[in-house]
């Protein structure tokens, strides 16, 4: 079996997650070949060769983030019927984002593609606040031991995996596309800190969307960014300064390793039940396979 899964990945999380269901697949005799959304490069005619075809990424504001849904729009309306699954990240376990994909399946659908299987995996925060080491690694522990069942179930067994939805939330997270809008607005007035800044340029040639450049000596923001924080949260020297989003603004990129120490975690409340339900039906699917 030949998957092709296309995947958009702000700061990381999301790429960690396909890099395991690509390893994880490869162990089971199926190929899956990964494809980055912000290059722009694939031969849609190459399509024909893949017997499923997925998409990964980030969920901003309990939605795809709009390069996502605007790379779907780019597919042609194939002839023959094409299985689709969905692979979401996010910071917490809510219902509500398991309807971040129903715009890019809608586009798809017109397209013949059917939607069969779609999969929610918690990795921590890049934006609101920062998780503690400890709650980083137990989320990216409790992903890598997911991903091989769902693999497997999915991919070998053939048995699909459908997220509860909660039938109300379409026109809420409608009305959270305001992010869409918001995001070029408040891109345009990001700021660097000179006396921070050691020009490594990070920022410049890792921005997705190009949002970022450097003229004459000054760092130029232009109407461009999605608000993936790529920029701001894998700075260095932590020079950044994104504009009205500021407070909620995490840099540094985690270890994803076992900090061996205890951490004074200043959100313990923030979605607990949430993260509560997360881990306990993933204890249960990891002992049932087992």
């Amino acid at each position: 079996m030949n998957i092709v899964l296309f995947y958009f990945s702000g700061t990381g999380n999301t790429e960690k997650v396909v890099k395991e269901w690509q390893k994880s697949a490869s162990s089971f005799n199926v190929t899956i070949d990964l494809v980055q959304i912000e290059k722009n490069d694939f031969d849609f005619s190459n399509l024909i060769k893949y017997d499923k075809v997925g998409f990964a990424y980030p969920i901003h504001a309990f939605n795809a983030p709009e390069n996502v849904w605007k790379y779907a729009k780019k597919f042609p309306k194939l002839d023959k019927p094409m299985p689709l699954f969905f692979i979401m990240v996010s910071g917490e376990y809510m219902t509500i984002n398991h309807s971040s994909a129903d715009k890019t399946k809608r586009i798809l659908k017109k397209r013949n593609f059917v939607f069969e299987s779609d999969y929610h995996y918690i990795m921590p925060y890049n934006m609101i606040f920062r998780h503690t080491e400890i709650r980083a690694f137990k989320m990216y522990e409790t992903m890598l031991k997911l991903v091989p069942i769902d693999v497997k179930e999915y991919l070998v067994d053939g048995v699909p995996h459908i997220l509860k939805k909660h039938h109300l939330v379409g026109w809420f997270i409608w009305l959270l596309r305001i992010e869409q809008w918001f995001a070029p607005i408040n891109g345009k007035f990001y700021k660097i800190n000179k006396k921070k800044c050691i020009k490594c340029m990070k920022c410049v040639n890792s921005c997705p969307t190009h949002n970022i450049s450097y003229v004459d000596g000054k760092f130029k923001f232009s109407n461009k960014c999605i608000c993936c924080t790529r920029c701001s949260f894998n700075c260095p020297t932590d020079a950044f300064s994104i504009f009205i989003l500021n407070n909620w603004r995490v840099n540094k990129p985690y270890a994803f390793k076992d900090p061996q120490k205890e951490e004074k975690d200043k959100h313990p409340h923030y979605c607990k039940k949430s993260y509560i339900r997360y881990y306990k039906e993933a204890e249960e699917r990891i002992s049932k396979s087992k």
